[in-house]
């Protein structure tokens, strides 16, 4: 992709469905694949018009040649940017993108792909569904969070989500990723109780190799102070013990806390330790 000010009459064109000025534009034979550059939120004009809804431009830049897996923007490419927004036009959109031949494992942005994109909220189930549908891995690793089960157990509500994506398309629960390391320690850390409950049902492991930045799901739940999800942790099996992470253990995280020190949490858990107080 290359940066000129033609590039910039049809990003703003495509920005606001200007669907004669972008025919116009296109009779001159203008590269409908070049990029504004990198400031911003900016790309091509496929990316602009599918992050702002407008279905008709989408169409009409795919169909003169536009090409959807042209990288760029923040969120990468133009179906990444479409799985962020939880409408039905922008689902609508994703479809189209993908018809025309869209990459859906297609690697970058700030999401790592459209998959973690689209998981991150529950109302964008259907687009979920439509993306393994059509081959999305939900075990590719990349992005903030690290893969979709990541993504889906730092929103809250999103249980369907997490139950889709290991249920019926293979998500490993267990998979190390992203800042927070697993998705068990994403929902520790969130103060999502069910997402936790869900996790732990398929299999998620309290005690997988120190991973993270808290390290454990039981230093993440001490660390936000959710006294219930700690105590759900310890009856699955986790390790006071455990050291790693940013406060070094779960007992030391409760002390750290993120709203100041629990004392009452950080007993709960020097009860259940092997390992003398310090």
């Amino acid at each position: 992709m290359t940066f000129s000010s033609n590039a910039s009459l049809l990003y703003d064109a495509a920005s606001k469905n200007q669907l004669d000025e972008i025919e116009e534009l296109i009779t001159t034979g203008i590269d409908l694949n070049a990029s504004t550059g990198n400031e911003g939120d900016q790309g091509t004009a496929l990316y602009t018009a599918s992050s702002k809804g407008h279905l008709e431009t989408v169409k009409l830049l795919l169909s003169h040649g536009a090409d959807p897996n042209a990288r760029g923007g923040r969120f990468g490419n133009a179906l990444q940017v479409a799985s962020i927004h939880n409408t039905p036009t922008h689902t609508e959109i994703a479809k189209v993108l993908i018809s025309h031949g869209a990459d859906v494992d297609a690697q970058g942005g700030s999401f790592g792909n459209a998959l973690q994109a689209a998981a991150t909220t529950p109302t964008n189930k259907d687009l979920v569904r439509i993306l393994l549908e059509h081959g999305a891995d939900p075990n590719t690793s990349h992005g903030m969070f690290g893969h979709a089960l990541q993504a889906a157990a730092d929103g809250e509500g999103n249980d369907d989500i997490i139950e889709l994506l290991i249920d019926h398309y293979g998500a490993d629960v267990n998979l190390i990723g992203g800042t927070y390391g697993t998705a068990l320690q994403v929902a520790s850390e969130a103060g999502f109780e069910s997402t936790v409950l869900l996790l732990l049902s398929r299999g998620a492991e309290p005690n997988t190799p120190v991973a993270g930045f808290h390290g454990t799901a039981l230093q993440a739940a001490a660390y936000r102070g959710f006294r219930r999800i700690v105590e759900i942790l310890l009856e699955h099996g986790a390790n006071v013990d455990t050291q790693g992470g940013a406060s070094g253990n779960a007992i030391q995280a409760a002390m750290e806390g993120h709203d100041g020190p629990n004392l009452e949490l950080a007993r709960i858990l020097q009860s259940k330790t092997y390992l003398p107080p310090q």
